[in-house]
């Protein structure tokens, strides 16, 4: 599928090399910084209580290189058991930066006279989200039925340390805010901005790419892109970041629920099971691939509907 649904902007002056690659890459080096510092703080913060509830280990270990490792061992094992809290403090700094450059960048499309696609009506959602749903657990399962996760023994470090944290802790974290946060810098910005400079392919190839890359193994690098292009699409289709938002929601709401719940474990008992579960899948998010295809994203461009004079998400 290719878009060109976008009014073409007036000319305006070149920018400099440099501001164009912080123009794209500006919100990913923000969100990494304010995640990177969060962490830092974190692993600071237990080590210092780490050793004033046992100084004579501190001390012993600071004159003994094996102890000076174990010590960090625990500490670190520490650390990952907050990893889902962590995830969250990180989310709750990145939501309002990302969206005040969401804001800001809206707020230039107006004054260029760029018209964006029309925002679909609430009530078509469903598709959109049945849709990310039946995607996100298809893929989990032929990550199963492959045995993909022995590729990636981070993959699985990973998983173990964000679901270990309680239910409600990981449905705030890993449900709500993350996806938020990461909606806003990956599509509400970054699939944004390349777009307003190519073509609806090009931006969702690019941004989705990031997106993989950026989860840190292959298993997570594979999922994320696959799903980044369904985000993509969802955002250009439904002409508002709220739509991935909800679907990225709704996806990691499943994975949390369905761990807390050990539905791959139910699954995995039958190959049959799973592969007639996997079909079912494909089939639900084809069907509803096609509902979503249908929605007329093309902008108004007579300029009298109230959703263009405003600024839109």
């Amino acid at each position: 599928m290719e878009q060109q649904n976008r009014q073409v902007p007036p000319m305006t002056p070149p920018e400099s090399y440099g501001r164009r690659v912080w123009h794209i890459w500006g919100p990913i080096v923000i969100k990494w910084i304010i995640g990177m510092g969060v962490g830092m703080i974190a692993l600071g913060v237990l080590s210092t209580m780490y050793m004033m509830t046992d100084q004579e280990a501190a001390m012993a270990a600071m004159q003994d290189e094996d102890q000076m490792m174990e010590l960090y061992g625990r500490i670190m094992e520490k650390y990952l058991s907050f990893a889902a809290m962590i995830e969250a403090v990180g989310a709750i700094i990145t939501i309002p930066v990302m969206w005040f450059l969401f804001h800001r960048d809206r707020v230039k499309e107006r004054q260029m006279g760029i018209i964006p696609n029309k925002k679909a009506p609430l009530w078509k959602y469903g598709a959109g989200l049945l849709m990310a749903a039946a995607l996100s657990l298809g893929l989990n399962n032929l990550i199963i039925i492959g045995n993909l996760s022995v590729m990636s023994e981070s993959y699985e470090a990973t998983l173990d340390a964000l679901y270990s944290a309680p239910l409600l802790v990981q449905i705030i974290s890993l449900a709500v805010l993350v996806p938020i946060s990461e909606e806003l810098v990956f599509r509400g910005l970054l699939f944004k901005r390349l777009r307003e400079r190519g073509t609806y392919m090009q931006a969702a190839l690019y941004s989705s790419a990031i997106f993989g890359v950026i989860h840190g193994n292959l298993v997570q690098m594979l999922y994320g892109f696959i799903l980044g292009m369904m985000l993509s699409y969802l955002c250009e289709k439904y002409g508002s970041v709220k739509a991935p938002i909800a679907a990225h929601i709704v996806m990691n709401l499943l994975s949390v629920l369905a761990t807390e719940y050990e539905l791959a474990e139910w699954m995995i008992e039958s190959n049959l099971r799973i592969g007639i579960i996997t079909i079912i899948c494909a089939f639900i998010s084809s069907t509803m691939f096609v509902l979503v295809q249908r929605i007329e994203e093309r902008p108004d461009i007579s300029g009298t509907s109230e959703e263009n004079e405003g600024v839109v998400a």
